[in-house]
C-alpha cells in the first residue's frame, strides 16, 4: 500500500455558517464535523496520518476534542495538529512541514468534506500514480455565465468542458512540496493546492469525485449533510 498522509485544513473561520464557530467543531449526529472527515479518511483503509490544521487559538483545545472523539470515530489512524497561517496556502505550507519524509503521497482533503469516501480516494490516488498530482471533481449541471463588474455576461463557456473541483486532491509529495516552495520564492494568489502545482507547469488529471462530496458551508448545507450522514450511518454503522 502506497504511504498516503492527508493534509487536513480545517482553520477557517465558518462565517458563512452563521454560528459564530468553526464549522469544524459543529456538531452533527453528536459529533463535530471534522471528526466525522477524520472517520471518513480511516474508512478508506488508504489513509497512514492525518495532519489537522486548526487555527492559532484552537490548536491546543482542539487537539484534546479530537482526542477525546478518537478511540470511537478514527481509532486507528493517527493525527498531528498543524497551526494555521493567514491564508490557505500558508496553512496547507505549515501542514506541509508536519508531513513525514517518507511519505509518497500527499492527499489534501478540506476538514469539512465528510463524505468523499473510499471509492473517491481510490479514484484519485490512481490518477496521481499515473499523473503525479490529480484531484476529485464532478460535472457542472449549471450553465455558467461570465459576468463583467457591470454585471453584463461576457461569456459563455462550454459546459461540457466545466467541472466542479472538490477535495481530495493527490499529490506525489516530492511534487507537492517543490510546488510549494516555488510558491514562497514567487508568491501568487491561489484558491486550491492544485493551482500550485499548476504554477510549475504540471499538468494535473481529474478524477470522478461524487455529487454528494458537498462541502459544508452555509446553514442549507448542514441539513444536507445530516441527511447524507444519516445514510451513511444506516448502511456502514458509525
Amino acid at each position: 500500500m502506497e504511504n498516503l498522509v492527508a493534509i487536513v485544513p480545517a482553520a477557517g473561520a465558518g462565517k458563512r455558517l452563521g454560528l459564530g464557530i468553526n464549522k469544524a467543531f459543529v456538531k452533527l449526529n453528536g459529533a463535530p464535523l471534522l471528526v466525522h472527515c477524520l472517520a471518513m479518511l480511516e474508512k478508506t483503509q488508504m489513509v497512514r496520518q492525518a495532519i489537522v490544521v486548526l487555527a492559532s487559538d484552537e490548536v491546543e483545545e482542539g487537539g484534546k476534542l479530537l482526542a477525546a472523539y478518537q478511540k470511537n470515530y478514527f481509532p486507528n489512524l493517527p493525527f498531528k495538529i498543524a497551526q494555521g497561517g493567514r491564508e490557505r496556502q500558508d496553512s496547507v505550507a505549515n501542514a506541509l512541514a508536519a508531513v513525514p519524509k517518507d511519505a509518497e503521497y500527499i492527499a489534501v482533503h478540506d476538514g469539512a468534506r465528510p463524505f468523499a469516501g473510499q471509492e473517491v480516494f481510490a479514484r484519485t490516488l490512481a490518477m496521481a500514480k499515473k499523473y503525479g498530482a490529480a484531484i476529485a471533481a464532478v460535472p457542472v449541471k449549471n450553465t455558467i455565465k461570465v459576468v463583467d463588474a457591470n454585471g453584463l455576461v461576457v461569456d459563455t463557456p462550454v459546459r461540457a468542458a466545466l467541472k466542479a473541483v472538490q477535495t481530495p486532491q493527490i499529490f506525489r509529495a516530492d511534487l507537492l512540496r517543490s510546488a510549494y516552495a516555488f510558491l514562497q520564492a514567487h508568491p501568487a494568489a491561489v484558491t486550491d493546492d492544485a493551482s500550485v502545482v499548476e504554477l510549475l507547469g504540471h499538468k494535473v488529471a481529474v478524477a470522478e469525485g461524487r455529487y454528494e462530496n458537498i462541502k459544508v458551508t452555509t446553514p442549507e448545507d448542514l441539513v444536507l449533510a445530516e441527511y447524507f450522514l444519516k445514510q451513511e450511518e444506516a448502511k456502514y454503522g458509525k
